[in-house]
């Protein structure tokens, strides 16, 4: 099932459960919590929950500065881990790509 945000944002069930973790996983540094609150103030839902996913992405691969996370997908390497994520029928919006990528793989 589609869920739409905004006019311009439909995301699915699977897309929404990870924005919803990446917003919770975010906002346990204080810091990231007061600036994921301000930004709600400004900015649609969907607009801040993508910035969290982002952020946790970011952590949780360890990215350097020019690396882009899966779900900002540009090189092959981030590509590589995009599609991983999404044949493993998972969110491109995973908060943590590795540990899901894990936890799928330990299903199956």
């Amino acid at each position: 099932m589609l869920i739409r945000v905004s006019d311009n944002d439909e995301y699915d069930d699977v897309d929404m459960d990870a924005f919803r973790r990446a917003l919770e996983i975010a906002s346990r540094d204080p810091l990231r919590a007061e600036q994921l609150k301000s930004k709600l103030e400004d900015e649609p839902w969907a607009q801040v929950a993508r910035f969290a996913a982002y952020v946790c992405q970011c952590q949780a691969l360890g990215l350097t500065p020019w690396q882009s996370p899966p779900c900002h997908a540009h090189g092959q390497a981030s590509l590589d881990l995009l599609d991983e994520l999404l044949d493993a029928g998972l969110s491109q919006w995973e908060p943590d790509p590795a540990a899901a990528l894990r936890e799928a793989k330990r299903r199956k």
